[in-house]
């Protein structure tokens, strides 16, 4: 790999908003090394909705940190006030250069998670919530919530507002059995992608990874499945949740089949989590299983919640379940809110 692709070590995290010249601001050499990985993206794809006051505010880039990506080559589009940059550049640019920013501290929540479910933290409970995409259409809202399994059920809601689409409970598994060494040789193998947030059109391009070593959870799954397929292993597709407090998220992951139990792999999340979320590599290394914090719904990427064939948006707050023996054994139970 070039060096598009190292050194791998995250810059110190900011305590400012990413203002130049502030303890642990990003090195120039950091800002070219990630604009060049961005700039693999193709401009096609780019779209130009955030303003200046976003990027402080969501992801903690500030006006200086902004005048030294653009001019390494960032794309934007407008000038002064009216400037506008790509959600995906944003955040990349924000996690890879250390800033303290949503995807930083969503990726530290989930860390904290894998080290902690189990044991005297059963498993999560998690309240989906969801708001109309379709402002003043005629009619209640209807919505069409993803189930276990790949069903959906029918949400109706008299207005716009937020409405609570479901609760799930959810035991955390059991540990599973060790990975044998053909599968760890297969996980290893993608230790020279790093963890990027891409838009859909290159996600899942098999190509896009190894010629680019970066990746989703998508992509990363979907390249497990074929390549392990491709080698004869049983393995197949995983899309659900992955489980952390104070809010889950959608997440797609590679499962295999080992002594009768699918287990739950993700080596390029692992290494994101040691990067920029304080796991140890040497404690969870990225064989680790996955199976306590994740949450199988269906076997493809897809809506977790639609509102008239449209996505719709989505909050999952999600808290411990502190009691043992809580759950459902092994198994999500819903309960349907009133």
């Amino acid at each position: 790999m070039t060096d598009l692709a190292a050194p791998r070590r995250p810059v110190p995290a900011q305590t400012g908003a990413g203002d130049r010249g502030t303890p642990g601001a990003p090195d120039p050499a950091d800002v070219q090394r990630v604009v060049r990985r961005l700039l693999q993206v193709p401009d096609s794809l780019r779209r130009f909705t955030l303003t200046e006051e976003m990027a402080r505010r969501v992801h903690r880039i500030g006006p200086q940190l902004l005048a030294d990506l653009v001019p390494a080559g960032m794309p934007a589009v407008g000038s002064g006030a009216d400037r506008l940059f790509d959600g995906y550049d944003l955040g990349n640019a924000a996690l890879h250069l250390g800033l303290v920013s949503i995807q930083r501290r969503a990726i530290r929540s989930w860390a904290t998670a894998l080290r902690t479910a189990g044991g005297d933290r059963p498993g999560f409970r998690v309240d989906v919530v969801g708001s109309c995409p379709i402002p003043r259409h005629p009619g209640p809202c209807r919505y069409d919530v993803l189930q276990a399994g790949g069903g959906r059920r029918r949400v109706s809601a008299a207005g716009p507002g937020e409405v609570e689409l479901d609760r799930l409970t959810v035991r955390c598994a059991p540990d599973g059995p060790a990975l044998p060494e053909e599968i760890r040789g297969l996980l290893r193998e993608l230790d020279p992608v790093d963890f990027f947030l891409l838009p859909e059109a290159i996600r899942w391009d098999h190509d896009f990874l190894w010629r680019t070593g970066m990746a989703d959870c998508g992509g990363t799954a979907d390249w497990l499945v074929a390549e392990g397929r491709r080698r004869g292993l049983a393995v197949r597709f995983a899309f659900g949740l992955l489980l952390a407090r104070p809010y889950s998220t959608p997440h797609c992951w590679a499962e295999f089949l080992v002594d009768g139990r699918w287990v739950a792999v993700d080596p390029v999340l692992i290494r994101a989590m040691a990067a920029w979320g304080g796991l140890d590599l040497a404690s969870y290394p990225v064989h680790t299983r996955l199976d306590a914090v994740v949450h199988r719904l269906t076997d493809h990427f897809t809506k977790v919640a639609s509102h008239g064939g449209v996505w719709a948006p989505i909050s999952m707050r999600t808290e411990w379940i502190d009691e043992p023996g809580a759950g459902t054994g092994g198994e999500a139970g819903r309960e349907r809110l009133a």
